[in-house]
């Protein structure tokens, strides 16, 4: 009986310290504790794998990605987008892994059920879907990078242009540039500010700032302007100048892309066009010549 007090009242302690811990407030977060004393948020991190997913991901990219090739992970795309290249290794493997798993369930079954299957078809079929599966992330990841490029490249456009005004209405360059990005809350013009803010914080030229993001996610026209403005220099006139040209090479651009989609566009339509015209055909004419073989 005393012996079973004791352990009671040592498992009620227990219990009482880790109530008390739990209860008791742990030190700030340092993400929160830098956007409590900076002007704008700091951009959240992006969602990663906990524990041992996390390594397994890491482990991944080190070993098995490659700079260029078929195995080159898109760091770019994914900086783009804000996800993490451990998420995205760990999604090649689970579908590489699925794609190895379907064929052999599959074959199975079959196998259950009284059919033969040769030991060669389930292992070649495997192979196949599972390697196929696991590129599946790389085509998605960067048809969305490829979107959201172009509407970055449209924003930013927008964005030059109310540099331009800020310029004309004779703010300074730094002002110019920052203001205009914290009007706007599009993605385009958070990273753009973001950007920016850390420039300014850190003491360094903001157009540094911009080839750095540019460089990050990948956009050629963020660091060809950046090059351009660094050689200009701070004079107004010449920073003018850039920026309209800059301006106007950009909208010229998004224009001749958006002709050559169209036409790519109406040029894949005559497919489905030819066949829909000739089941036309086919459906006017089978009666007549029906008819004609029928008397004949």
């Amino acid at each position: 009986m005393t012996a079973l007090a004791v352990v009671a009242g040592l498992l009620t302690a227990c219990g009482i310290l880790i109530v008390v811990r739990e209860l008791w407030p742990g030190p700030p977060r340092l993400e929160a504790a830098l956007a409590r004393i900076q002007a704008t948020p700091l951009p959240s991190a992006p969602s990663r794998p906990a524990g041992g997913w996390e390594d397994l991901g890491r482990w991944l990219a080190d070993h098995l990605a490659r700079p260029a090739g078929m195995l080159a992970v898109p760091r770019g795309d994914l900086a783009l987008l804000d996800r993490a290249v451990e998420r995205f290794m760990l999604d090649k493997l689970a579908l590489f892994l699925t794609g190895l798993v379907m064929p052999s369930v599959f074959f199975g079954l079959v196998a259950l059920v009284g059919g033969a299957v040769s030991w060669t078809l389930p292992v070649l079929a495997s192979l196949a879907l599972g390697v196929g599966l696991s590129f599946v992330p790389d085509w998605n990841v960067r048809s969305e990078a490829r979107r959201r490029r172009r509407d970055f490249r449209y924003a930013f456009t927008s964005y030059l242009q109310l540099v331009v005004l800020e310029r004309e209405s004779g703010a300074a360059l730094n002002s110019a540039l920052e203001d205009p990005a914290k009007v706007a809350d599009g993605w385009p013009f958070q990273r753009v500010h973001q950007a920016l803010t850390r420039a300014r914080h850190a003491q360094q030229q903001p157009w540094r700032a911009l080839a750095r993001l540019g460089e990050d996610i990948d956009v050629r026209d963020l660091i060809d302007l950046a090059h351009t403005a660094e050689i200009a220099g701070g004079e107004g006139a010449k920073m003018h100048d850039v920026l309209v040209a800059k301006i106007a090479s950009m909208r010229h651009e998004a224009s001749a892309a958006a002709r050559s989609e169209a036409n790519s566009r109406t040029t894949a339509m005559w497919v489905p066009t030819s066949l829909l015209m000739l089941g036309f055909v086919i459906l006017v004419g089978f009666p007549f010549f029906s008819r004609l073989l029928g008397s004949g």
